[in-house]
C-alpha cells in the first residue's frame, strides 16, 4: 500500500505568507491546506467551511481488473491538502441528471473503484466511481445517489498510480508563478539534477537532449526568462502535478505538468509539459512553439543545427534513397549514431518521451535502446506517387529481409516498410521523418 504524508510545517508558513502578502488574491483557499501545526484553529475553521472536518485519512481501492497504469494498488492519503483537494472536488459535483450520458462509455471505461472517507471519530463514508477516459466522463455514487464531479477529479485520482511521492510542501514562488498564469499546483511530483549541456547546436546522429532544452527554453523565454544563460551549469528541476488540463490545441494529450529550473534557489525557467509519449507542450501562458517563436519547426530547427558536424555534412549531399540505404545499414551493422542522424530532429526527439516514467524529466537510457534487429538487408526500394499530399515530402515502399533477435510482431523474413522522407532542414537534406508497416 502506498501511503502519502503530511508534510506540516512548510505549508504553515506558505498560510502567513498568503495572509500578509498585499495584492495576491487569487491563490485559491485549498493550497493551505495539509500542513497546519501552530495554525490548528485556523484550519478547522477553513475545514468546516467545505465540510470535511476531523478527517483522518482517504483510502483509495481501484478496480483490479482496470487497465490502469503502475497495477493500481490501493492508495492511502492523510495528507491534509491532499484530502482537502479531493474533498473538495467531490463537494463541488453536481447531480448527475442525465444517465444515459454515462450508458455510452467506452470499452476503456474504468469502472467499480471505491473511495473511503475516515474521519477520527470513527465514522466511515464510501463512494463508489467510474470514469471514461476516451470520453471524458464519470460519475460517483454515494448510496446511490448519482453526482458527476469535474473530469479534473479522475484525472488527479487516476494519476496517484503513478506520482507515488507527492510533495505538498511547495515554495511560495513557485505557488505565486503558476497561480499568474492560472495553474492550480496540485503537489511537486520529483526534484532533479541536470547538467544543461554546454550550447544548444544538435550533432548528427546525437541523443536529442539539447533539442529538449533549446525547445522549452523558447517557451520560457515566453514568460521572461532564459535559462541559456546557465548552459554547462548543474540546475535544479522541480516537476510540479497541475490540475487544469493542457490547452485545447494540444489535444488529445491533457495531463500537463509544470516544470521549474532553478540555480542557487533562484528560479531561471518555467514551462508546461506533457509528460510520457510526447512532451513538449507549451508556455506558462498556454502559448506553442509557433506561437512564440513566429515559426514552424522546420524553421525553427534550422537554427539548432550543427551544419559543421562531419556526420551531418556527409548525409547533407545524399539522395533520399541513398539516406534509406545509410539507415538499414546502419540498423544492420548496430551504428545507432548514423540510425539517429538518418531520422528527422523531430522524429528522433519522439525518443526523449516513448513510454517515460512521469517521475522523471525525460528518458535516459539512450545507451540502451534496442531495435530487436540481428540484421536487415534493403532488397528492393519503390516510390509511391500520390500517397503523400504535403508538398516537399517522398514516400517509399521498401522490402527488407529482417533476422529478429527476438520474434515479437514478426518473424524473421522479408517485410514492407514504409518510409517518409522529408527536408526538416534545406541545409541538411533528406532525413526519414516516419516509418510504419503501412503506407
Amino acid at each position: 500500500m502506498v501511503m502519502f504524508r503530511k508534510n506540516l510545517w512548510k505549508w504553515c508558513a506558505i498560510g502567513v505568507v498568503l495572509i500578509t502578502a498585499v495584492g495576491v488574491t487569487r491563490l485559491t483557499k485549498h493550497t493551505l491546506f495539509g500542513t497546519q501545526t501552530a495554525k490548528d484553529e485556523a484550519l478547522h475553521e477553513v475545514d468546516q467551511s467545505e465540510g470535511n472536518i476531523d478527517t483522518a485519512k482517504v483510502e483509495i481501492i481501484f478496480d483490479e481488473s482496470g487497465p490502469y497504469w503502475n497495477d493500481a494498488k490501493p492508495i492511502t492519503i492523510v495528507d491534509n491538502k491532499m484530502i482537502q483537494d479531493i474533498m473538495t472536488m467531490i463537494q463541488e459535483s453536481k447531480p448527475l441528471t442525465d444517465e444515459s450520458k454515462m450508458g455510452k462509455m467506452s470499452g476503456m471505461a474504468l469502472k467499480n473503484n471505491k473511495l473511503i472517507h475516515y474521519g477520527k471519530d470513527g465514522s466511515k463514508r464510501e463512494i463508489t466511481f467510474a470514469y471514461d477516459t476516451l470520453y471524458e466522463i464519470g460519475y460517483i455514487d454515494e448510496g446511490g445517489r448519482k453526482l458527476e464531479p469535474d473530469y479534473n477529479f479522475f484525472r488527479y485520482i487516476a494519476d496517484l498510480n503513478e506520482y507515488t511521492n507527492p510533495d505538498t510542501n511547495i515554495e511560495y514562488q513557485v505557488l505565486e508563478l503558476f497561480n499568474k498564469y492560472n495553474w492550480t499546483v496540485d503537489y511537486r511530483v520529483n526534484t532533479l539534477k541536470e547538467k544543461l549541456p554546454d550550447n544548444l547546436k544538435h550533432g548528427a546522429g546525437e541523443y536529442p537532449v539539447k533539442i529538449y532544452w533549446a525547445y522549452n527554453n523558447e517557451l520560457s523565454k515566453e514568460i521572461g526568462f532564459d535559462f541559456s544563460h546557465y548552459l554547462g551549469k548543474e540546475v535544479v528541476v522541480e516537476i510540479y502535478r497541475l490540475r487544469e488540463p493542457l490547452p485545447e490545441f494540444l489535444e488529445p494529450r491533457r495531463d500537463a505538468r509544470g516544470i521549474v529550473l532553478k540555480y542557487n534557489g533562484k528560479i531561471i525557467g518555467a514551462y508546461i509539459d506533457s509528460g510520457r509519449h510526447d512532451s513538449f507542450a507549451c508556455s506558462l501562458d498556454r502559448k506553442s512553439l509557433q506561437d512564440v517563436t513566429d515559426k514552424e519547426w522546420d524553421e525553427w530547427i534550422a537554427d539548432y543545427i550543427d551544419y559543421e558536424d562531419e556526420l551531418e555534412i556527409k548525409l547533407s549531399k545524399m539522395e533520399p534513397e541513398d539516406i534509406i540505404r545509410e539507415y538499414f545499414n546502419a540498423l544492420d551493422k548496430h551504428d545507432i549514431k548514423t540510425v539517429w542522424a538518418c531520422m528527422t530532429r523531430k522524429n528522433l526527439s519522439r525518443h526523449l518521451s516513448t513510454n517515460m516514467d512521469n517521475n522523471y524529466l525525460f528518458n535516459k537510457n539512450w545507451d540502451k535502446v534496442d531495435y530487436n534487429i540481428k540484421r536487415a538487408k534493403v532488397m528492393k526500394i519503390t516510390e509511391l506517387e500520390g500517397f503523400s499530399h504535403e508538398p516537399g515530402v517522398l514516400e517509399y515502399k521498401v522490402e527488407v529481409y529482417f533476422d529478429f533477435k527476438k520474434p515479437i510482431t514478426s518473424d524473421d523474413g522479408i517485410w514492407p516498410r514504409f518510409i517518409i522522407l522529408k527536408k526538416e532542414s534545406e541545409k541538411s537534406g533528406w532525413r526519414i521523418d516516419g516509418i510504419g508497416t503501412g503506407p
